[in-house]
């Protein structure tokens, strides 16, 4: 018997007001990221953080930030024990 243990991502787009968990596997082979932010994958994020104004202020205004302290992990990362309490709830 193998055991198979997948991480588990966090997912936020304030813009849209979406906040979804999702496997690596999902990732791999999902169009997760697109469902969350619109975009193909995770490049493309990248390029919306740096580019897309509403994304960046909206971004702002949830994280309570500046736009040059933005970054990836705020949006997108490992999820945490205290996100993970909210997929719970």
């Amino acid at each position: 018997m193998e055991l198979n243990v997948e991480t588990i991502y966090y997912l936020e787009n304030p813009e849209a007001g979406i906040i979804k968990f999702a496997t690596g596997s999902q990732l791999k082979y999902g169009d997760i990221v697109k469902e969350v932010f619109g975009v193909a994958d995770i490049n493309d994020l990248l390029m919306m953080i740096e580019y897309n104004k509403s994304f960046q202020d909206s971004v702002c205004k949830a994280k309570g930030i500046r736009e040059d302290e933005i970054t990836l992990e705020m949006i997108f990362r490992v999820a945490s024990n205290q996100d993970l309490v909210q997929l719970k709830d």
